[in-house]
């Protein structure tokens, strides 16, 4: 069965489709509208349980969240080097910015667009701490992994580009964003709407 991506144009699932590009493979895309905070409603054909984007079927199952999607996708099409196999010496390092993605930088990155982190200190101390770490490992770069573009950079990249101004300057994110620029990326964005 193809996989079928459920996608919002503007939103998190254009990581996804750039992501596919990479890969090469076949998919259906379905656009659809999620929720805003306007009130409208989930899209009924967004199988997402919460009605956002991406959301992907594939032979009747349903993954849901960006990085779930992307492990899932990058061990479905291993060939394609976008991300790390199971045994692998960078596996351990390719889960681990996956989730840092999803699980820290990203919630991070939104809390500080929000103006949250200046009225709690240990969150602002964190961010800190973890734009630090990031900032070192790509300047050993050039990408999280060092030499190989994976998913990761994927998502850490569409971020990045997002909220480039919240991150001030800095020259080894800037460098980072300008790798960004592949061939897959410029077809996904010529998808995305």
């Amino acid at each position: 069965m193809m996989l079928k991506l459920y996608h919002a144009p503007g939103s998190n699932s254009a990581r996804i489709l750039w992501l596919l590009e990479e890969l090469g493979t076949e998919r259906e895309v379905v656009v659809v509208k999620y929720p805003r905070n306007d009130g409208s409603e989930a899209d009924p054909r967004n199988p997402h349980p919460h009605g956002f984007t991406p959301a992907l079927e594939h032979d009747g199952h349903l993954v849901s969240e960006t990085a779930a999607i992307a492990l899932y996708l990058t061990d479905l099409h291993p060939e394609a080097e976008v991300g790390v196999p199971g045994g692998h010496a960078l596996r351990g390092a390719y889960l681990t910015w996956l989730f840092y993605q999803v699980g820290l930088t990203e919630p991070l990155v939104y809390m500080e667009g929000k103006g949250l982190l200046a009225q709690d200190p240990a969150m602002c101390g964190l961010n800190q701490s973890m734009m630090q770490h990031i900032r070192h490992t790509l300047a050993r770069g050039p990408y999280l992994l060092g030499q190989r573009f994976t998913a990761a950079d994927i998502l850490f990249m569409s971020l990045f580009e997002t909220a480039r101004p919240l991150l001030g300057g800095c020259p080894i994110i800037d460098a980072y964003l300008v790798r960004a620029d592949r061939p897959a990326r410029r077809r996904a964005l010529a998808l995305d709407c």
